[in-house]
């Protein structure tokens, strides 16, 4: 009897031991998930304020000379501009950039007369 009574009890242990296990494993590699997940939404959200740096900045180079260029520069990075068409005072730009390997563009439409309107500004 004394012999079963042990096996039961290693038996026992063992299995909660594994179940333990599973669960330590379980909860870890949500954690790692979780973590991968905040900071892959923090880049994206990095890469976006640079691409709505460079659409300001163009918007701004736009009112004053009337043109932009294919590329700007700023402090956090660069983006590039597509000039999809200019019909009269009607322009029609996409801006899009990188940061560390997360990409954004935004297309707007901007209306420039006396002062630059911007009539759509749409994240692709």
């Amino acid at each position: 009897m004394k012999n079963q009574t042990g096996y039961i009890a290693i038996t026992s242990v063992l299995v909660i031991a594994a179940i333990v296990l599973i669960i330590g494993t379980s909860v870890s590699l949500l954690a790692v998930n979780d973590i991968q997940s905040a900071l892959s939404n923090k880049k994206s959200d990095e890469s976006l304020d640079l691409v709505e740096s460079c659409v300001e900045d163009a918007l701004l180079r736009l009112n004053e000379d009337n043109s932009i260029p294919a590329t700007i520069t700023l402090p956090d990075g660069s983006c590039s501009v597509t000039i999809n068409s200019q019909v009269g005072t009607l322009w029609t730009f996409t801006v899009s950039g990188t940061f560390i390997s997360h990409a954004k563009s935004i297309q707007v439409v901007a209306d420039r007369t006396n002062t630059v309107t911007v009539n759509s500004w749409t994240q692709l």
